[in-house]
C-alpha cells in the first residue's frame, strides 16, 4: 500500500511519509487533498490515522479499518479500474469506512482504492491500498506434495488437494510468508471440485503445451502435465522452491488470511548456533510467521525440527502427505516417499523413503 500521512494544521510540513509500494497506473492524490477543516484541529493531536486493514467484503463493496477513531471520509474517493465509487459510509466501530461501488467486481482481479480519512482532531490520512475482487466461493485447498528438488525433467512444482470445491480465483500461493517471499502467484479464475488435484508448475519452460486449465484436464502438454488434474504454470519468474529447506504459503488473497502452510526442513536446533539451527534469519523468520498464522503448529520459538521433514528429498522422490491428505498442521502429516514415487495430479504415495 502507498499511504502519506499529513498534519492536518494548514501551511505546515507533513509530519510523517511511510511508502511500502506503489499501486501500478494510479497517482497519488496529493495535490487534490481538500482543505482540512480548522476547527476540528487540536495540537494535543498530531498523529493522522493509520491504515490497519482493507479488502473486499462483497462483489461491489470494500472495507477500510483505522488504527483509530475516524471522523469522516474526505470528497474523492477512487475506485481502480473501476466500478466507480457510488458513495463512502462510516463504520459502526467508528475506526473504518466502506466503499460501495456501483457496480461489482470480478473475482480475482487487481484493483486499488484510494482516498483521505480525518479523525476528530482534523489530522488527515490519504491511501492508496491494492486488493482483488471479491470471490464468493473460494474452494477449500491443502499444498499436498513438493518437489524442491527439481531437475531438467521433473521440474519444481507443487500439488494442491481440493477438500472443498469452489472457485479459485484470486488465491495466492506463496514461496516464502505472505510478508517475505521469493515468488507469489495469483489463481485465475477455475472451478474446482471437491477430490481434484490442481498442480502448479514453478519453472515453466515457455513451450506451447504449457497451457493453464480451465476447462479440460487433459489441456496441457509441459513437462510433469497431468491428464487427471488441473495444471497451471507460473509464469514471469523463477518460482523455484527452496531446495531441502523453506517455507509455502496459501492464503485466501495476496493480502487475505492464510488458509495453509508447510515449512519443511532437513535442519535440527542443533545444526549450527545461529539462527536458531535454521541456517540463515531468513528461514527462521519465515517459520515463526507461518505459525504466528496459526496455520502450523510450532514451538515457541519454532525450531527446524517442528517443520516438515525433507531430508533425501530429490526430483522424483516428492515432499507429500499421506494418500488421504491428512490435515494437523504439523510436521507429522508429512514423509518423503521413495524413489520414483513422486504423484503430481494424483494421490500420494504412503511409503517413506528409507536411506
Amino acid at each position: 500500500p502507498y499511504t502519506t500521512l499529513f498534519r492536518s494544521s494548514a501551511g505546515d510540513p507533513p509530519v510523517d511519509h511511510r511508502v511500502a509500494g506503489a499501486v501500478a497506473g494510479l497517482s497519488f492524490l496529493a495535490s487534490c487533498v481538500p482543505e482540512p477543516a480548522l476547527e476540528r484541529f487540536s495540537a494535543d493531536d498530531l498523529r493522522p490515522p493509520a491504515v490497519a486493514s482493507w479488502g473486499p467484503i462483497g462483489p461491489s463493496e470494500v472495507s477500510i479499518g483505522f488504527d483509530e477513531d475516524i471522523a469522516g471520509a474526505e470528497p474523492g474517493f477512487v475506485s481502480y479500474p473501476g466500478p466507480a465509487v457510488a458513495s463512502v459510509a462510516l463504520g459502526e466501530d467508528g475506526r473504518s469506512v466502506r466503499v460501495l461501488l456501483d457496480g461489482a467486481q470480478a473475482p480475482g482481479v487487481a484493483y486499488s482504492v484510494s482516498g483521505v480519512v480525518a479523525d476528530a482532531a482534523g489530522n488527515l490520512s490519504g491511501f492508496a491500498l491494492p486488493y482483488w475482487g471479491h470471490n464468493p466461493d473460494p474452494p477449500a485447498m491443502l499444498i499436498n506434495e513438493l518437489v524442491t528438488e527439481g531437475s531438467a525433467t521433473h521440474p519444481d512444482a507443487v500439488e494442491f488437494y481440493v477438500a472443498r470445491g469452489g472457485d479459485c480465483a484470486g488465491l495466492a500461493f506463496f514461496v516464502g510468508s505472505p510478508m517475505d517471499y521469493a515468488c507469489r502467484y495469483v489463481f485465475p479464475p477455475l472451478a474446482v471440485a471437491a477430490g481434484d488435484y490442481v498442480v502448479l508448475h514453478l519453472k515453466p519452460q515457455g513451450v506451447a503445451g504449457e497451457v493453464d486449465e480451465s476447462t479440460a484436464k487433459d489441456e496441457s502438454a509441459g513437462l510433469d502435465a497431468s491428464a487427471s488434474a488441473w495444471d497451471l504454470w507460473c509464469r514471469g519468474g523463477d518460482g523455484a522452491l527452496p531446495g531441502k529447506n523453506g517455507v509455502v504459503a496459501l492464503c485466501s488473497s495476496p493480502h487475505g488470511a492464510m488458509l495453509d502452510a508447510v515449512p519443511y526442513s532437513e535442519r535440527f536446533a542443533d545444526s549450527d548456533t545461529a539462527y536458531g539451527g535454521f541456517g540463515s534469519a531468513a528461514l527462521r523468520d519465515r517459520v515463526a510467521a507461518v505459525v504466528a498464522a496459526g496455520a502450523w503448529v510450532g514451538s515457541d520459538p519454532p525450531r527446524p525440527e517442528d517443520c516438515a521433514r525433507s531430508a533425501g528429498t530429490t526430483s522424483t522422490r516428492s515432499v507429500c502427505r499421506s494418500s488421504s491428505s491428512g490435515d494437523s498442521d504439523s510436521g507429522a502429516d508429512w514423509h518423503v516417499v521413495p524413489t520414483k514415487g513422486a504423484s503430481l495430479g494424483s494421490a500420494n504415495a504412503d511409503e517413506v523413503y528409507a536411506p
